[in-house]
């Protein structure tokens, strides 16, 4: 009886431990399916807006509104592209867009860089305070400035000049914080190494921490890239002639006083307006999420 009442514990134990392998391998199964399903709806969502855009830059104007939806175009109208070219001096605009979002690239990564250090690893009076004083002017919207901004810009004489158009965004608040908490994670350790083997501050920065930082300065750069690109409402403000406007503001010609909005056109403007950035992404996407986490590690 004894062992009649062993064997059928043991029996019980063994039908459990089945019973519980068996949920855990379809748990371990049905998650991933349901994660992946999550992952891949939020894409189509995010990513629907794009798709349309690309095709409605295909379609005949009449096409654009119908009140059957079709995403594929009925007619594929590949003339729209060089009909939006052709409408406004687009090849003067990208050159204005890429040297003032050079301009602002270059400033954030001087000023933030060196400013983000001194936040991080210098000591010197009042650096809580300044540093949450800095944060604080986050909180101002970039409207409120306009004004000031446009003064200034007036009276020193860059109004209608790519560095005028860059004067917003020569730095960065989010830019000094985002780098200051990357450098914080930098241990002192081989600051004080790189001292020892003979380098001042400004060596020490240059070929100790900024090499540990390359995917948040990266990051920085690519942030910098995408608000100057994407800059309308101050490069309308400061620019009055076609030889120092910028993409965004191109997109204003395409709409007709009589006509109304070329839909066709805008959206093959758009889409070719769109295009460098993506692949700027492309290009830098491993430094930008690497960036991203690194910062959140502190």
């Amino acid at each position: 009886m004894n062992q009649l009442a062993l064997y059928k514990s043991q029996a019980t134990k063994r039908s459990r431990a089945v019973s519980t392998v068996k949920r855990r391998s379809l748990r371990h199964l049905i998650l991933p399916i349901l994660r992946h399903a999550l992952l891949l709806t939020a894409s189509g969502i995010v990513l629907f807006p794009f798709l349309w855009m690309v095709f409605a830059s295909f379609k005949p104007a009449e096409d654009i509104f119908l009140d059957t939806f079709h995403l594929l175009p009925t007619t594929w109208e590949f003339g729209n592209y060089a009909a939006a070219w052709q409408e406004a001096p687009f090849d003067r605009f990208f050159i204005n867009s890429i040297a003032s979002a050079a301009i602002s690239v270059t400033g954030q990564v001087l000023t933030c860089t060196l400013a983000a250090y001194g936040f991080a690893k210098l000591n010197f009076w009042g650096k809580k305070f300044f540093f949450t004083l800095l944060l604080t002017c986050m909180m101002i919207p970039d409207e409120a400035a306009i004004i000031p901004n446009f003064l200034f810009a007036k009276n020193v004489g860059l109004l209608d000049t790519w560095l005028g158009l860059s004067l917003t965004s020569l730095t960065s608040v989010f830019g000094i914080f985002l780098l200051r908490q990357t450098f914080m994670t930098i241990p002192n350790d081989l600051i004080y190494a790189s001292k020892i083997d003979g380098c001042n501050e400004l060596q020490s920065f240059c070929h100790v921490v900024l090499p540990c930082a390359r995917s948040s300065v990266a990051t920085l750069a690519l942030l910098a890239f995408l608000d100057s690109w994407n800059a309308y409402m101050w490069p309308m403000v400061v620019t009055y002639q076609n030889t120092t406007r910028t993409l965004q503001i191109g997109l204003k010609y395409l709409i007709k006083p009589d006509l109304g909005p070329q839909w066709p056109m805008i959206m093959a403007a758009s889409t070719f307006i769109l295009l460098p950035v993506l692949l700027l992404f492309v290009g830098l996407q491993r430094y930008f999420v690497e960036g991203m986490v690194k910062t959140g590690i502190k």
